[in-house]
């Protein structure tokens, strides 16, 4: 099994990943303006498709434990891994896709995967991307692979550059706008590590929250895919 998957499969054991604000839910509706069908990949719980005002949303989700969870909160779900074959749509299948906290999971296959996202949305339909932000000094210094104040579940995901990203999106003809963004979330499973572990780090990560409180804590990139004409020059 992927470890990806394993280790979604025993967060999502509890019933929810994360606990949004409700004002973070309502702030993330209102950025994405979700449209016609929407795609939301890597669903997890299904707690922010649940969330978005559009008239269908299908979550797409590594873990099957997610994908029961998102089920259970109304989703249409299927199981799928981006990065090791299509996903299971027709072509320009939705009209939004939405990926959020996702893409720093995934190993750096940023052309892969936004060739996929690329191919499930039709002509100009919107893409909203969400990640944490590396220009943020806490949260580059609490995902970083070798970080010895890392708090990121798994040891190879760190977080991104909007860069990373825009260059891809920049290729496949999108305009968009990138913008930081602060959705309030607590992970609910915090035994990831072991216990003196967390207590050794926890002044460090505890300090720099503190010192970087005010700084927004992830980006959010929204673009639109070219239309039918511009893309076929």
């Amino acid at each position: 099994m992927n470890p990806q998957a394993k280790m979604f499969d025993y967060l999502a054991a509890q019933g929810t990943l994360y606990e949004y604000a409700p004002d973070a839910l309502q702030r993330l509706n209102r950025v994405v303006r979700p449209e016609g069908r929407t795609l939301d990949l890597g669903c997890g719980d299904g707690t922010i498709g649940a969330a978005l005002d559009a008239p269908l949303v299908i979550g797409v989700d590594i873990s099957w434990g997610c994908a029961r969870l998102a089920s259970a909160r109304g989703l249409k779900t299927v199981v799928a891994d981006a990065r090791g074959a299509a996903l299971p749509f027709a072509e320009a299948a939705f009209e939004t896709v939405v990926c959020v906290d996702i893409l720093h999971h995934l190993g750096g296959d940023w052309d892969i995967i936004m060739r996929e996202m690329d191919r499930v949305l039709r002509p100009s339909g919107r893409l909203v991307i969400i990640e944490p932000d590396a220009r943020n000094l806490f949260v580059r210094w609490t995902q970083a692979p070798r970080s010895p104040i890392r708090v990121a579940p798994c040891p190879d995901e760190p977080a991104i550059y909007p860069d990373e990203l825009l260059v891809h999106l920049l290729a496949m003809g999108y305009t968009y706008s990138c913008s930081s963004i602060h959705l309030e979330a607590r992970q609910v499973v915090r035994s990831i590590f072991p216990l003196w572990q967390r207590l050794l780090k926890a002044p460090f990560v505890l300090a720099l929250a503190l010192l970087f409180r005010h700084k927004p804590k992830k980006f959010l990139i929204s673009a639109q895919k070219p239309s039918q004409d511009i893309t076929n020059g």
